[in-house]
């Protein structure tokens, strides 16, 4: 994890050096659900920006209990101007997880995933800077390494929402 966060910290640094518009955001229904997310997006033109993010989770849902980290990337293309309005997205993402099935032989496991999404936005900005970012879509993940222990596919698609505040520059 210290290694993402400080991966994560170097990239926008060397992105924040230019003077194009830029915003941090995190995700802040993390401490609710488990799920922890940054984000990093950089305007590259008028009406087109990329975004990089890493994220952590560790939940329990019925007798599985899942920890993992991901990365993801993708471009947004505004239909008025960079980083500010009504977006579409593809994504991107990779995800490494560890897995334990606590109902009859304790399974443990780990495997990852590669996902593509599509999705549809918008994110306002204050005169502050203060950002909020909503965003809804769908994305499919395919299995691309497991242990042999486990014995489910988890290769799966299903609804995305984004949701993310933080602070444009």
């Amino acid at each position: 994890m210290k290694k993402i966060l400080l991966t994560l910290s170097i990239i926008v640094a060397v992105f924040a050096s230019s003077t194009a518009q830029q915003a941090v955001k995190v995700g802040p229904l993390g401490f609710i659900l488990g799920f922890y997310n940054v984000k990093y997006e950089k305007a590259l033109s008028d009406k087109g920006s990329f975004q990089i993010g890493g994220n952590f989770y560790n939940y329990k849902l019925f007798d599985i209990k899942t920890t993992g980290f991901g990365l993801d990337a993708g471009y947004r293309h505004y239909f008025r101007e960079a980083i500010k309005g009504a977006y579409v997205s593809p994504v991107l993402s990779y995800d490494f997880n560890s897995t334990s099935v606590s109902t009859i032989d304790d399974t443990k496991g780990k495997f990852s995933t590669l996902g593509i999404s599509g999705m549809f936005g918008y994110q306002w900005i204050s005169g502050g800077g203060f950002v909020v970012d909503l965003g809804l879509g769908y994305g499919y993940s395919i299995e691309v390494s497991k242990d042999d222990s486990l014995l489910e596919d988890y290769s799966r698609g299903g609804v995305r929402f984004g949701f993310a505040i933080g602070y444009a520059f």
